[in-house]
């Protein structure tokens, strides 16, 4: 995911990225040329899995979520019990129309390590950037829409910073926020929704 995001945005690897891969680096770089068994996907978790390579912090995962777990985990060193609600300078990604820009915050990682930042603060930079980019598309749709309501749902919200970050400023700018309760928001949600989309349908 590391090496789709640098082709996508045009970018170079951080010194020491390709050289812990070996010659994988070239074979993944090969295979997105092609485009062959390469298609795109709009996860925030695989943006997340990005980032964790790019700080050095895991470039493969054992299960579901550990590059996004342990990416969390390093923001809220920097961050400590406040989360986000302490002040945290995030980057700022284009908004273009539907499409959210997750290049732009790989930028900004690459950006902040060429500029010898620390990994904890990236992290917290990272995340906080990510609630502006969400808050600022929600924003963008409340205008075209009149819905003031945001549903928060997906595997990435359960991180803990990102989820109560992006509610503090949803609610700041006036929504009424949703979150998961009794289900949760990962795969489980979702087979649960399609168990009763497949009763509704009578199947």
């Amino acid at each position: 995911m590391a090496a789709a995001y640098l082709a996508a945005a045009g970018l170079v690897p951080p010194p020491g990225l390709a050289e812990r891969q070996g010659p994988r680096w070239a074979q993944v770089a090969a295979l997105l040329a092609s485009g062959v068994n390469s298609p795109p996907s709009s996860s925030t978790g695989r943006l997340f899995d990005a980032v964790a390579a790019l700080l050095g912090l895991r470039d493969r995962i054992n299960y579901e979520g550990q590059a996004a777990v342990e990416l969390e985990q390093l923001a809220w060193r920097h961050t400590g019990a406040a989360g986000l609600s302490a002040p945290v300078s995030g980057y700022v990604a284009r908004l273009d129309g539907h499409l959210l820009r997750g290049t732009d915050l790989v930028r900004g990682v690459l950006d902040d390590l060429a500029a010898g930042r620390d990994a904890p603060l990236v992290a917290a930079r990272f995340h906080a950037g990510l609630v502006d980019l969400l808050a600022r598309a929600a924003n963008e749709a409340r205008e075209h829409t009149g819905l003031d309501a945001v549903a928060l749902s997906g595997g990435v919200f359960q991180n803990a910073l990102l989820l109560t970050g992006l509610c503090a400023r949803l609610e700041a700018d006036g929504f009424t926020v949703l979150t998961h309760s009794r289900v949760p928001p990962n795969d489980a949600g979702i087979s649960l929704g399609q168990v009763a989309v497949a009763i509704a349908l009578g199947r």
